[in-house]
């Protein structure tokens, strides 16, 4: 029987959940940007030190890995409030009016974010 270190089982399973994110969030990203009519030009997912998500100027969009660990709405809710920035850039009453279209639960997710965000990023 091979026994491996805790750090490299640790490694391993991080390298597991940012695939298993990576792949979901994809998806998710295709589905809602469909659903917004909007175009993405890259979708990343990596380890975000203060943001769940961001949108780049040049139509890419970036994802905080450790949004796997979160329910599926508060995920769905990041990934709404991305690609709705392609329709509206800044946090207006339009751009919040867009996200709750796509996304009705979106305050209950936001204050999930509040009040357990910081659990997602431990462990790792």
């Amino acid at each position: 029987m091979t026994s491996i270190s805790s750090d490299r089982a640790a490694k391993l399973f991080k390298e597991w959940y940012i695939d298993n994110a990576r792949n979901k969030i994809i998806l998710r990203v295709k589905l809602h940007a469909g659903n917004l009519g909007v175009q993405v030009n890259k979708v990343m997912v990596s380890e975000l030190k203060y943001r769940w998500g961001s949108c780049t100027p040049n139509d890419s969009l970036n994802f905080n890995w450790k949004l796997i660990k979160a329910p599926m709405f508060v995920m769905d809710y990041v990934i709404v409030h991305e690609p709705a920035h392609l329709l509206e850039q800044n946090h207006t009453t339009r751009f919040w009016n867009i996200v709750l279209v796509q996304s009705p639960g979106y305050v209950k997710a936001k204050e999930w974010l509040k009040q357990h965000g910081d659990i997602l990023g431990s462990g790792f």
